[in-house]
């Protein structure tokens, strides 16, 4: 209970998608606080006991692989990115909504590209046996998060085009 109400006040808006947003967000917290944590003990153990924790620079790679591609899907459904809205006020309403369509399915057929090239690249590693280099983690796993990742944002932005081009709110100024 006290946990759909914590999703709800937070994302709300969204409907379903709140849950993959929590579920990303949660996943991302969570191997950030990791980050931070291994980070901190690497310093310490590099400067108080004059050892390093092995692999400390392909964990933080792969974890900053996780936090980056969960956040993704998050800042496109929250439209949390940085726009410049110089013309806004000018422009007509039709215009916007005709161009907002336009560039949300411009950016969705570049990630849609994107994800099967990554997806590609996932399973010719996989194949290959492609594995970090100290511990041995295999990458084809993160490849493959990446790829969907940038699917799911991709599909994100077909949903926001569409929402955006044919609902009947005003856009905003």
């Amino acid at each position: 209970m006290w946990l759909s109400a914590m999703v709800n006040k937070h994302h709300g808006e969204f409907g379903l998608a709140k849950w993959l947003a929590f579920i990303l967000e949660l996943v991302s917290s969570i191997v950030l606080l990791a980050l931070m944590l291994l980070t901190c003990s690497d310093v310490i153990g590099r400067y108080v006991f004059n050892n390093s924790i092995n692999g400390t620079t392909e964990l933080t790679e792969l974890a900053l692989c996780i936090v980056v591609f969960c956040q993704l899907p998050i800042v496109t459904l929250t439209s949390a990115h940085v726009v410049v809205d110089i013309l806004d006020r000018i422009l007509p309403v039709i215009f916007m909504r005709i161009s907002s369509l336009i560039i949300n399915v411009g950016i969705a057929v570049g990630f849609f590209f994107l994800s099967e090239r990554v997806w590609f690249q996932a399973a010719r590693s996989l194949r290959r046996g492609v594995m970090t280099e100290f511990l041995h983690i295999p990458v084809a796993y993160f490849i493959q998060f990446i790829a969907i990742m940038m699917f799911v944002t991709a599909v994100i932005l077909v949903l926001k085009a569409f929402y955006t081009a044919f609902s009947k709110a005003e856009v905003s100024e």
